[in-house]
């Protein structure tokens, strides 16, 4: 327990470290606040990370804007991207870039002159947008006025299109309007269900008006359970693989790191799953708390990085160790390798996990074990 202990200190004292003093990106505009108004005057020559209840930008920005909010209102002219999540933007300003954003409530007012990515519940282009790239989008209301660029992209609960298309459009719908002066300069492609409407003139596409009903077909109870069942199978099949090509690359490129992590397992398992665990826990909460400090942001993404390796790379240790002690049980000999072992132990852990509740706590154990024993190889040897 004191080792345990010990090793939660220290991973501790090195995120609070990384916290406190992480080194801020050159060439990047930090901002944060809760009320937060970029003025007009003020000209940012580099990329713009901005956090804010509210924020209102008014400054030119010779870059990309990064920002995060709850009302976000852009008026000024960006030479870059916008990548945004808030819950109500709105966008009044010239963009030589994509938009990409995730809101509430999306508005559109000026010149844009690549692409829009939208996930939203609202999104609204006005008569005064224009839009040069194409339009992708993911929105329960969307209305779509002014100049809509080349071709459109998206699903929406409701769709009204008032404004211009160059090229075609292919959209999924519950209900359609296409509304005077709609112009669309290619084809009109249109998903719905049979309980769909849409209301769509030829006098408003140049190409061809293309309707696909979805017809949603009642499966059986058995066949869902048949299907269930064989879904179950090749996933387990696809972890066995995907697990096992991993592994062996992970012993071809780093196999002393390899041996050093099942040899930590082997010697210390409780201390290692303990361990791992805490790491699990604690890696999502050191990661906010990064972002949260916007200069440890560069850190935190690092830490997140390495964590999600960990994760995928956590199972082939201990099944490592688990296919040299099957191994030995039946040869009486020790496994000669590490390839050997790691197909017998996958394999084996494959098939617990055909089992639910054996599979989900052998899963567990191992992901804790995994974790626990990639973090205790990087602290420095006693």
């Amino acid at each position: 327990m004191k080792y345990f202990t010990h090793i939660t200190v220290t991973f501790l004292l090195v995120i609070t470290f990384l916290f406190f003093h992480s080194i801020p990106t050159h060439a990047v505009y930090l901002g944060s606040g809760n009320l937060l108004e970029l003025p007009k005057e003020k000209v940012i020559n580099e990329t713009a990370i901005i956090s804010a209840t509210n924020l209102t930008v008014d400054s030119d920005i010779n870059g990309d804007l990064l920002c995060a909010g709850k009302d976000v209102v852009v008026n000024s002219n960006i030479k870059g991207d916008i990548l945004c999540v808030a819950q109500s933007i709105k966008i009044n300003g010239n963009i030589d870039g994509n938009i990409r954003v995730i809101a509430q409530s999306v508005e559109i007012n000026g010149l844009v002159s690549r692409n829009v990515y939208t996930l939203s519940q609202n999104l609204s282009l006005t008569k005064f947008s224009s839009i040069k790239g194409d339009i992708f989008f993911g929105v329960q209301n969307v209305d779509l006025r002014g100049s809509l660029g080349r071709d459109l992209l998206g699903a929406a609960d409701q769709l009204t299109i008032s404004g211009s298309l160059l090229r075609n459009a292919k959209v999924t719908a519950s209900r359609v309007n296409l509304v005077d002066p709609a112009k669309i300069g290619g084809d009109f492609e249109y998903y719905m269900d049979t309980n769909g409407t849409a209301s769509v003139s030829q006098k408003n596409v140049k190409g061809n008006i293309l309707k696909h009903e979805i017809v949603r077909k009642e499966i059986p109870q058995k066949e869902m359970k048949d299907i269930s069942l064989v879904a179950k199978f090749m996933g387990k099949i696809f972890w066995i693989i995907s697990t096992l090509l991993l592994g062996f690359i992970v012993i071809y490129f780093l196999k002393n790191k390899v041996i050093e992590r099942t040899q930590i397992i082997s010697k210390k398992p409780a201390i290692t799953g303990l361990t791992g665990l805490a790491v699990l826990i604690l890696t999502p909460i050191v990661f906010c708390l990064l972002l949260v400090s916007l200069i440890g942001v560069p850190a935190a993404f690092v830490l997140i990085l390495e964590y999600i390796i960990s994760i995928m790379l956590a199972t082939v240790y201990p099944a490592i160790l688990v296919g040299k002690w099957i191994i030995k049980f039946f040869t009486k000999k020790q496994a000669g390798g590490l390839v050997g072992p790691l197909v017998v132990g996958i394999v084996v852990t494959g098939l617990l996990m055909f089992i639910p509740a054996i599979g989900f706590l052998t899963g567990f154990i191992f992901l804790c074990l995994g974790v626990g024993s990639t973090f205790l190889s990087y602290l420095p040897e006693k």
